[in-house]
């Protein structure tokens, strides 16, 4: 197949193409002299080419170390991190063989936020942007941060043969030493030098008639609760942050550009149950997000974070609005995305072609962290490692084992955990438990029978359990005569049978129908649960060999569960379902296999119950291991304490029946002997009824499977089109009679301002001053006192800087009030949200104001004017 550059030998896989209106172009004439925009088509460049790498999660070899720490870590996630940086070097080598124009990073730039690993990654980009510009091509590449970047406790130094903490990244270090050329120059700042979540937002105008907006969605200021920050995998915006992004969204569309923008988190879903299970792959109120960026004039998102090739889109009245998800370098299938932006103009129509390709990497070398793989292809080599048996068990523990061990050891018993489970507090376990045992039992002996909870003991026939609502026990009588028995034959071990058989001769045999045999109450049961939890608690929890047994057996009950056949033929596994399914989603333009489908089928399936005939079956056999039963035989009580008889053959038979089984072991190969009672088949059972996230577990299971597969939104995730035109002014007035020609002079004066020495109150009032002056001049419907209030404030703001570099009157930047007295904190037409506030890094301001001069500059000479509402974040 052809590539997609000439000449540079990549493989051009598939592509996106997305023609997008150039809206609002009338109203980008307003911002200039009176000239015929129509006529200035040379300022659109033809082709304005681009690549998106995403979720490189960089691991510098430098922590690498061979030991035990580390597999553990590699094994808890699914990214391949000793392959990163050959990977990240071959990425980037494809890069300088296309050429692009520009390059986008949407988060996730680490492992996990390492001051070195972002130091390392920021050199390879520098070397590859070196390449470029000595092959003439001035590429720029704009980054922003994932939920793995900053202040991230997980980041970790394997090279001391453990794992150690590594030095973190916090924003300030992000944006203002490691990645200030890559957004943070040239661009307009959200909130340059503040540190809240959303403040390394950015607005980039990479070529004419295109913006973008880098919109930081990361949660990286919680509490870590030993006085330091912390991160969240999942995202937000803030409202400020989103009329800000709307702001400028809406000021760009009114300039004549199209408007893109990039972020970690989705805003759409890319399979139905995202929003079920990974909704921390979703902005917070993503609908809301959504909806608020397509109405802005926002055409498409660059997003990454849940490793996966989709595009999906979403539609609000009139606006649509696509994300356009890029995998991880790190994770199958391992490929970026190489598009462009085609400008096109046909006298008065303008058109915007926005193509994405999805790009295969190809062969890698890998030979860093002590790989000696050798070249391989990527796509397959990462195909076998997206989920293993020994990941999943890992991530199994470090999602839900270790925080339930964590919580065990805080409170010193297992009691916590069970009341979790139960939906309770600890206090009220035993209550919680007595309910949810009389609620399942039946209500009387016939019920009992008919249930098949009855079974027969010798001479004295049927013995039935239930439980008595008015007496508050669990009873065991013999049934009403005439009732049809479904009764279970005892069959008693010798010993048990000779010493069951001498008591019987000494006894009365005396039991009438419906005579109570047993009871067990209410208060006997709870306290008797307090001490077997405490035995738990002794013997397992609390012991760390009998917690490392127990844990062992939780591994080899998952590792059986995985390797379950869901097929007759036993052709395929749990593991490869789950596989199949995820690796799917991950590669994008889902296909489907006939296995895959009826599997899934059958998951969901009331009567087949495949979900829950495998989980019984492997339930069963490890509570029939030796393993378990080892443990089990430590855990001892008397069941004495529960047994309370009316009648004295039927306190001995049960006595010794089950009074005589001193621990957890015995006790479980009488029910499953004797009983012949599959406790793990009745788990299975029950999983039908038992809700997870709302729905039944095998339903939910079946849904997420089943979305995964099926891509119910944009089918096409690698070949999609969408066409759309926009009318651009023949020339001639515009409409706007307003002169702003003096106001444009003193923008492009402001532009060129030399700031170098100026005190930072002149520099706070210079960009406030600008903001509001770009606006105005970008406003079709300013006024005339606007446009000249706007001048005069920016001719007041130029003239403070100059005097403050001087040192003279102005030397604390000028009076800091208009001259008609009113405050410089607010903007002349009545908006106060206009003033870019310092936020207290001096060392940025110079860069600020340069990056805002240049802004005005390039749009000075396009015809394009940015409204600068830089929020100041204070909260």
């Amino acid at each position: 197949m052809d590539s997609l550059f000439s000449g540079d030998g990549m493989r051009r896989r598939s592509f996106l193409k997305l023609v997008i209106a150039a809206g609002g172009a009338t109203a980008a004439a307003a911002a200039m002299p009176r000239t015929a925009r129509a006529a200035e088509a040379e300022v659109y460049p033809s082709k304005f080419t681009f690549a998106v790498m995403s979720d490189v999660h960089y691991f510098s070899p430098s922590l690498y170390g061979d030991n035990e720490d580390y597999v553990t870590a590699e094994n808890s996630d699914r990214k391949m991190f000793r392959e990163s940086s050959d990977i990240l070097d071959k990425a980037l080598a494809d890069i300088v063989a296309a050429k692009p124009n520009m390059v986008i990073v949407p988060g996730d730039l680490t492992k996990d936020g390492e001051r070195v690993c972002h130091e390392e990654a920021k050199e390879k980009f520098d070397a590859a942007r070196e390449q470029l510009e000595a092959a003439g091509v001035n590429t720029q590449f704009y980054v922003i941060n994932g939920n793995h970047d900053l202040n991230n406790h997980n980041g970790k130094d394997f090279s001391g043969g453990t794992a150690g903490d590594a030095d973190r990244t916090d924003p300030s270090e992000y944006k203002g030493e490691i990645w200030t050329a890559c957004g943070y120059t040239d661009t307009i700042a959200y909130d340059l030098g503040g540190t809240a979540d959303g403040s390394l937002s950015y607005v980039a105008q990479p070529c004419p008639g295109l913006t973008l907006i880098a919109v930081d969605t990361c949660k990286y200021n919680v509490d870590a609760g030993d006085g330091t920050l912390a991160q969240e995998t999942s995202g937000h915006i803030s409202d400020d942050l989103l009329e800000w992004v709307c702001e400028q969204a809406k000021q760009a569309r009114a300039a004549g550009d199209v408007v893109v923008a990039m972020q970690h988190h989705g805003i759409v879903p890319h399979f139905g149950y995202e929003p079920v299970i990974f909704g921390e792959y979703l902005v917070d109120d993503y609908e809301r997000v959504a909806q608020a960026y397509a109405e802005a004039g926002i055409s498409a998102v660059f997003t990454g974070h849940m490793h996966a090739n989709d595009i999906a889109a979403a539609t609000y009245g009139d606006a649509t609005i696509y994300d356009i998800e890029t995998g991880s370098l790190v994770t199958y299938p391992s490929r970026m995305r190489m598009g462009s932006f085609a400008f096109t103009q046909d006298g008065d129509e303008l058109s915007c072609t926005l193509t994405v390709d999805s790009h295969d990497l190809g062969q890698v070398t890998l030979d860093s962290c002590g790989l000696t793989a050798g070249t391989q292809d990527i796509e397959g080599y990462g195909k076998e490692r997206t989920l293993t048996v020994e990941s999943v068990q890992t991530m199994l523990g470090g999602y839900a084992i270790d925080p339930l061990v964590a919580q065990i050891d805080a409170a010193g018993s297992i009691k916590p955990v069970i009341a979790g489970l139960v939906g309770c507090e600890p206090a009220a376990l035993g209550e919680a438990a007595w309910g949810l045992l009389a609620s399942a039992l039946p209500a009387s002996p016939e019920a009992a029978v008919e249930a098949g909870l009855s079974f027969s003991i010798s001479s004295l026939g049927t013995i039935a359990i239930y439980y008595n609502s008015e007496t508050d026990c669990i009873e065991a009588a013999e049934p009403a005569e005439g009732t049809d028995e479904a009764a279970l034959a005892l069959d008693l071990e010798s010993d048990e049978a000779a010493e069951f058989a001498t008591a019987l001769a000494t006894t009365p045999m005396t039991m009438a129908a419906g005579e109570l045999v047993l009871h067990i109450e209410h208060t006997a049961f709870t306290a008797f649960l307090d001490k077997l939890i405490a035995e738990l608690d002794a013997k397992v929890v609390m012991d760390d060999t009998g917690r490392a047994a127990f844990l062992g057996i939780v591994n080899d009950l998952v590792a059986a569960l995985l390797a379950s056949p869901v097929d007759a033929e036993a052709a395929h596994t749990v593991l490869a379902l789950v596989d199949f399914a995820y690796q799917d989603h991950l590669l994008g333009c889902e296909t489907q296999e006939q296995w895959v489908e009826s599997a899934i089928a059958a998951i969901g399936d009331s009567e087949q119950n495949l979900l829950g005939a495998i989980v019984g079956a492997r339930l069963d056999e490890a509570l029939a291991g030796s393993e378990f039963m080892g443990l089990a035989q430590t855990v001892t009580f008397d069941l004495n304490e529960l047994i309370v008889g009316d009648n004295s053959l039927g306190k001995l038979a049960m006595m010794l029946l089950l009074g005589n089984k001193k621990n957890l072991a015995e006790l479980l190969q009488l029910l499953t002997g004797s009983f012949d009672l599959k406790l793990g088949s009745t788990v299975g059972g029950l999983l039908t009824g038992i809700e997870l996230m709302g729905e039944p577990i095998p339903a939910l299971a079946q849904n997420a499977l089943s979305t995964l597969c099926h891509d119910d939104n944009v089918a096409e995730d690698h070949n999609f089109s969408l066409a759309a035109s926009a009318t651009i002014p023949s020339g001639g007035s515009d409409g706007d009679e307003v002169d702003k020609s003096g106001l444009q002079q003193v923008i492009d004066q402001a532009g060129a301002l030399d700031t170098t020495g100026a005190s930072q109150s002149a520099l706070d009032e210079l960009s406030a001053a600008l903001a509001l002056a770009q606006r105005v001049a970008s406003n079709p419907d300013a006024s005339a006192e606007d446009v000249a209030s706007a001048q005069a404030r920016l001719e007041r703001a130029i003239k403070a800087v100059e005097e403050s570099k001087r040192g003279g009157a102005g030397g604390n930047g000028g009076s800091g009030t208009s001259d008609d007295g009113s405050s410089n904190g607010s903007d002349d037409t009545g908006n106060g949200n206009d003033k870019l506030t310092s936020t207290g890094d001096a060392s940025l301001i110079p860069v600020a104001a340069s990056a805002l001069g240049g802004a005005a500059a390039l749009a000075a000479g396009l015809g394009v004017r940015h409204h600068m509402n830089a929020a100041n974040l204070d909260e």
